[in-house]
């Protein structure tokens, strides 16, 4: 990985401090008397424009992306934790996405450069552009979707030698192709938790589907009232998974999967439901969606699932 000397700015290294120090037992608020998990919406500065919360870890930082500046918007990075908001940018880059952060405060994502894109890991307060042995920004395009603790990062890969994406796990600088067996249109990591156990998306002629990983061997991970359309996002270091998936009448559903069981979760007053990241106390962040119109929330689901 190559070290950049710039580092986050000051506010964000004093509010994950914060967040270390604070007890872990005030992130996890029960769900609602109902069975049903209770919402709330997440607050953004006027000129974050349209923001995406992708995930949140065990200590309540969530990490995302949102769109500033005048016309063509460009993406930023943004750490919220206790509702405080920071804004970052990878040295030098036009567009920069956070797409994931572990308990100890590893963030992954994606930059770009005027011509190409790259995956980044923000560990220690400092950028670090991460390389994928056997692949370069010439040849191929990676992004980085997931991390745990141990700097594990996971992600998907679109090189120059295939029409279709794989998966991949970086752990200690040796790569591992992840190609769920008889997908047909790419494989796609999305999360990785500190036990080693990976989700993700495939796609076939049938659809886009989920699965699980750990130690080579694959499953399914599919609500059953899905049609085709099902995407695990994020599992937490609890075992929990959750994503989106779309029923016959086409509405897009959040769903967790733990001990075998699949749970609905739909946010209040929204068409459809995309639940982007879960943490061990079963709160979650979610992207709601009404006609045009977005709602970003944090959810509480520790009597759910």
């Amino acid at each position: 990985m190559k070290s950049h000397e710039k580092t986050f700015s000051l506010l964000m290294s004093v509010c994950f401090a914060a967040a270390m120090a604070t007890a872990t037992a005030a992130f996890a608020q029960d769900a609602s008397s109902t069975g049903k998990c209770s919402f709330q919406r997440l607050k953004f500065p006027a000129s974050a424009i349209s923001p995406f919360p992708r995930a949140l870890n065990d200590k309540g930082a969530i990490v995302g992306s949102f769109q500033a500046g005048a016309f063509p918007h460009r993406n930023q990075g943004f750490f919220l934790f206790q509702g405080k908001f920071t804004s970052f940018m990878f040295p030098g880059s036009v567009d920069t996405t956070a797409n994931d952060i572990s308990a100890n405060g590893i963030i992954v994502g994606n930059f770009s450069t005027p011509g190409s894109g790259h995956p980044f890991m923000v560990r220690g307060g400092a950028f670090h552009e991460i390389k994928v042995p056997g692949f370069t920004s010439d040849t191929a395009s990676v992004a980085a979707a997931g991390v745990n603790d141990h700097g594990e990062v996971v992600g998907s890969i679109l090189s120059a030698s295939s029409p279709f994406d794989v998966g991949f796990l970086l752990h200690n600088g040796k790569v591992t192709i992840l190609s769920f067996p008889g997908a047909q249109e790419g494989t796609d990591a999305s999360s990785i938790n500190d036990e080693g156990v990976i989700v993700g998306s495939f796609s076939d002629n049938q659809g886009t589907h989920g699965f699980m990983w750990k130690a080579g061997v694959f499953s399914n991970v599919n609500p059953p009232d899905s049609v085709g359309l099902s995407q695990p996002k994020k599992i937490s270091n609890a075992g929990d998974i959750v994503g989106s998936y779309t029923t016959a009448d086409g509405v897009e559903h959040g769903f967790s999967f733990d001990h075998g069981k699949y749970t609905k979760i739909d946010a209040p007053g929204v068409r459809d439901t995309n639940v982007l990241g879960v943490n061990k106390f079963d709160n979650i962040v979610v992207l709601g969606t009404q006609g045009q119109t977005e709602f970003e929330f944090k959810g509480f689901c520790s009597a759910v699932f």
